[in-house]
């Protein structure tokens, strides 16, 4: 019997590399739908029938997603895709059987489908499962835990652009930007703090309270500002 899976995602790129990533795994898994929203989520879930297994990413457009495990009950297992190692511990206690760290690859995805297959052929409870991975993953090296790339908004369509593109961050009236070692500005969703948390303090450092600089362009640090000089990578 083929698997059934619903895909909760709302960055295209990330979903287009999920559907590729199961198609590598078994060519017979079939993608029910890919959702964007906790909302969307909502709807599909109350007019279809559940999937076998859920993959839901965390921090969607409306909203976080385990805001749906308090409005429906979710009788399907989930594996969470996140780039956020925070959520691990909420994550246990709903009925997940795995929380991979994005981005993700063949690897950790079919381990979370093998981890699916091997419920009713082992002993071992869901709980178990779920704590045993959870483990596993704050065994990880931490520098996996970082933002590898941001979509961001270009013209009329999202893009990829890797973080170590980026030479610094900075807030202005309110709004966190990207600038690149090229120059190009893009302005991003997050908030400062959760930019530092995000990001690699070995590569990114917060020098005040509006910028946090990539340390590769760092040129000279002048008190009481800091100037943000950077050359292009050719």
């Amino acid at each position: 019997m083929n698997m059934k899976v619903l895909i909760v995602e709302d960055e295209y790129t990330a979903a287009k590399n999920l559907v590729s990533i199961l198609n590598e795994i078994d060519c017979q898994i079939e993608v029910l739908a890919i959702v964007e929203s906790v909302k969307d989520l909502f709807q599909w879930l109350n007019k279809n029938q559940a999937p076998d297994l859920g993959f839901f990413d965390i921090q969607l457009s409306d909203n976080n997603v385990f805001e749906i495990f308090s409005l429906i009950e979710i009788e399907f297992p989930v594996i969470f895709t996140t780039a956020y190692s925070e959520y691990a511990i909420k994550a246990f206690k709903v009925n997940s059987i795995d929380y991979i760290l994005k981005p993700l690859s063949v690897e950790t995805v079919k381990f979370g489908i093998d981890q699916y297959k091997s419920l009713d052929k082992k002993n071992e409870s869901l709980s178990v499962i779920k704590l045993k991975r959870l483990l596993e993953e704050f065994t990880l090296p931490i520098d996996k835990n970082y933002k590898k790339s941001f979509l961001v908004h270009y013209k009329d369509r999202l893009i990829p652009v890797e973080t170590m593109s980026f030479s610094y961050f900075y807030i202005n009236h309110g709004i966190v930007n990207g600038v690149t070692a090229t120059n190009d500005k893009y302005s991003l969703d997050y908030s400062l703090e959760e930019l530092e948390n995000m990001l690699d303090p070995c590569c990114f450092q917060r020098v005040n309270r509006q910028y946090i600089v990539n340390r590769k362009y760092i040129v000279n640090l002048r008190p009481p500002t800091y100037s943000l000089t950077h050359s292009k990578i050719f």
